[in-house]
C-alpha cells in the first residue's frame, strides 16, 4: 500500500541525484537482475471493452529493495520516434491506479480504467503503460554522493472495444503483401493490430518489424537490397506476447 512516509524520506534523495530512464519495449532490454529485480507480469496489456477495467503486475523480486513505482498512460508513438510537432490527440482516457506507492519484495495489481474518451469502436486503439521504479536507497549510503537508477518499463495498453468483429488469434492470416519498388506494403483488413516477430523475403530478412501494422489499414517496411521472389514468410505475435507458427504468403507487384 502507499506509504506517504516512505515517499517523503525518498523527495530530498531523488531532488539531489541524477535519475536515469530506460525504455523496454516487450524484448526487455535490460534484464531483471539489471533492474534491481524490477519486472512487470507481461509484455502487453489488452483492455477488454465490455470489462470495467485492465489489470497488470509489477514484481519486485529483490530482497530489502523497495522502490517507489510511479505508473502512467501516455499516447502511442513508435519505439525511436521523436514528434516534432506537439500531440493534438488529447489526454489519454485512462488512469492506474494506484498511481504512485511504495513495492516491496512481491507483487502488486494495478489497475487501468477507462474515464471517458471517443475511441473508434470498430478497431483497436493502442496507448503505452508506463511504470518507473525509483530505488530507496541504502542506509549506508545517506550522506554520500551516489549515482541512483531510475527504470521506466513501458509495454503496449491496447484498447479492444466490444463486439469488434473476427479472432485476433488468426488475423495475422489475413495479411496481404505488394511489392512496391523497395518497399514492402502490408495491408490489415482486420480490426486489431498485428505486431510481427519477423518477416523476410526470398531469404532476406526485413529489419524494420518494430511497427505494428493498424487495424483497417497499412504499413510500409523498406527491403533488404537482397530481397526477391514473389514469396514472404513471416510470425507474427499473439495477445500474450508468444510467437505464432510461420505463415508464407505471396506478393503482388
Amino acid at each position: 500500500m502507499f506509504n506517504s512516509g516512505f515517499v517523503l524520506r525518498l523527495f530530498p534523495v531523488i531532488a539531489g541525484m541524477l535519475l536515469f530512464s530506460f525504455s523496454a519495449t516487450a524484448s526487455y532490454s535490460a534484464s531483471q537482475e539489471d533492474r534491481g529485480g524490477f519486472s512487470l507480469g507481461g509484455t502487453r496489456v489488452i483492455y477488454d471493452g465490455s470489462k470495467k477495467e485492465a489489470t497488470v503486475t509489477v514484481i519486485n523480486s529483490a530482497k530489502d529493495a523497495p522502490f517507489l513505482a510511479q505508473s502512467w498512460v501516455d499516447n502511442y508513438v513508435p519505439s525511436g520516434e521523436k514528434r516534432v510537432v506537439p500531440d493534438t490527440r488529447g489526454k489519454p482516457p485512462f488512469l492506474v491506479t494506484p498511481p504512485l506507492y511504495r513495492q516491496d519484495q512481491g507483487k502488486n495489481m494495478l489497475r487501468i480504467v477507462r474515464v471517458g474518451g471517443q475511441l473508434p469502436t470498430d478497431r483497436e486503439s493502442v496507448y503505452w503503460l508506463n511504470v518507473k521504479a525509483i530505488p530507496a536507497v541504502s542506509p549506508l549510503l545517506k550522506g554520500k554522493n551516489t549515482l541512483q537508477f531510475a527504470y521506466v518499463l513501458r509495454i503496449k495498453l491496447f484498447y479492444r472495444p466490444e463486439g469488434i468483429t473476427g479472432d485476433p488469434v488468426s488475423a495475422g492470416e489475413q495479411l496481404t503483401f505488394r511489392r512496391q519498388g523497395q518497399n514492402l506494403v502490408v495491408k490489415n483488413p482486420s480490426p486489431y493490430y498485428i505486431t510481427f516477430n519477423k518477416i523476410s523475403m526470398g531469404g532476406a530478412e526485413v529489419k524494420d518489424t518494430t511497427l505494428m501494422v493498424p487495424p483497417l489499414g497499412e504499413q510500409q517496411y523498406p527491403l533488404p537490397a537482397t530481397a526477391a521472389g514473389k514469396t514472404v514468410k513471416y510470425r507474427v505475435l499473439n495477445d500474450h506476447g508468444g510467437i505464432l507458427p510461420e505463415l508464407t504468403r505471396e506478393v503482388s507487384f
